[in-house]
């Protein structure tokens, strides 16, 4: 921090050797992140690098937000910030081994940092754990190699002793609609960590669903992955990696971006209209809701509103083949049943382009139950996903 003015013109950063891109640059830096966030209303969590050095993260966190009579509020104002950035989160690391030399880099950076704020939350960047871990001491499977969460407990026992909670990502797959290893192994992940935490206060969060397409089929894998996590209950965030894409400008593999753009227009991805889909229907409790018939063959989540006038659901059919299901709702004091319905469907391997930005969109209309029906027909369309809102 020291060496670098985070709102100095752009031209006069210093340049950076990128780890992805060998073009990288300081042109867009975590100053202009958190001002891009604050703009749109979001939170913003920057990750750092385990290697900075705790007077930098003090520093840093005095800067986000420090009061500005201090010494780095004084400079946040000066780059044109006057009031604090009011940061709630900072994860340390990305797709790390978290073991006992992160756990010692990770304790001394938080008793740097922690003081400067008592209400900062501090993020484990953990990985993918693609196996159950029945033993929280003897596991396979991490995709960090490493065997045991001794260094997750040290980091719990800090936490404790400092009256602090932490949070650890953990990273899923998303390529596709297929039954997922990673999934058991996130929650098991948690179950773990509740057994060895002893009182200390953490949670468990989803900041990367991955995949290497941008298709309808990473679309209906990310819905499975969501309807899984809101069924469970306990992970109060989920995210999906690479929200904006330039077009035609991924090198790296993971061709995965929710919004493509380009100099003159922006648009979604399938796998962007399941975020706006379930962002825009969300619903704060959860609701019991049960499938009959062939297993794996519907996937379904249910909420509602805390006054229990709105029931949203949203249904997965991973499959290549139209499904009829019947719906019954019980509870309802209506004679009449009728929901507001988006449904995004298409080809697994389809995707919207420049050319054909609403190739792949959800269509939008109106369902009644019949009238006299006590259990409600739907057709689940082929490899489709479905909110039904009822009202």
């Amino acid at each position: 921090m020291r060496q670098f003015r985070p709102q100095a013109p752009r031209d006069r950063r210093q340049p950076y050797a990128g780890q992805w891109y060998r073009h990288s640059s300081n042109g867009w830096g975590i100053a202009d992140f958190m001002e891009f966030c604050e703009a749109a209303g979001i939170e913003s969590i920057p990750a750092f690098n385990m290697d900075e050095t705790p007077q930098d993260m003090a520093d840093f966190i005095e800067y986000a937000n420090g009061p500005a009579d201090s010494a780095w509020g004084r400079r946040r104002e000066a780059d044109g910030h006057p009031a604090p950035y009011r940061l709630k989160y900072l994860e340390l690391g990305n797709e790390e081994r978290v073991d006992d030399a992160y756990a010692s880099k990770f304790e001394v950076l938080a008793k740097a940092m922690w003081p400067k704020d008592p209400d900062l939350i501090l993020v484990v960047g953990d990985f993918v754990y693609d196996q159950p871990l029945r033993d929280p001491f003897h596991f396979g499977g991490a995709a960090s190699g490493i065997t045991s969460l001794a260094a997750q407990q040290k980091i719990l026992r800090l936490a404790k002793q400092q009256n602090r909670e932490v949070w650890f990502d953990l990273h899923i797959g998303t390529d596709g609609p297929q039954p997922d290893a990673t999934f058991a192994g996130m929650f098991s992940f948690l179950d773990a960590l509740e057994r060895i935490a002893d009182g200390a206060r953490f949670k468990v969060v989803v900041f990367e669903f991955n995949a290497g397409n941008h298709t309808q089929k990473r679309a209906l894998a990310n819905a499975l992955a969501i309807n899984a996590i809101e069924r469970d209950g306990r992970i109060p965030v989920a995210a999906s990696a690479n929200c904006l894409q330039p077009d035609g400008q991924n090198d790296n593999g993971w061709d995965q971006g929710l919004l493509f753009l380009n100099p003159s227009q922006v648009w979604l991805q399938p796998p962007g209209y399941v975020t706006q889909m379930i962002s825009r229907n969300f619903q704060p409790l959860l609701v019991k809701c049960e499938t009959t018939g062939p297993p794996n063959t519907l996937d379904l989540a249910a909420k509602r509103s805390e006054d229990g006038k709105c029931l949203v659901l949203q249904v997965v059919n991973p499959g290549d083949t139209a499904v009829a299901a019947r719906m019954r709702i019980d509870g309802s004091s209506s004679n009449t049943i009728e929901a507001r319905v988006e449904e995004l469907s298409g080809p697994l391997n389809a995707a919207n382009s420049a050319d054909q930005p609403d190739l792949i969109v959800p269509r939008r209309l109106r369902w009644k139950r019949p009238v006299g029906d006590e259990i409600a027909p739907y057709t689940f369309l082929p490899h489709s996903f479905t909110v039904l809102r009822f009202e």
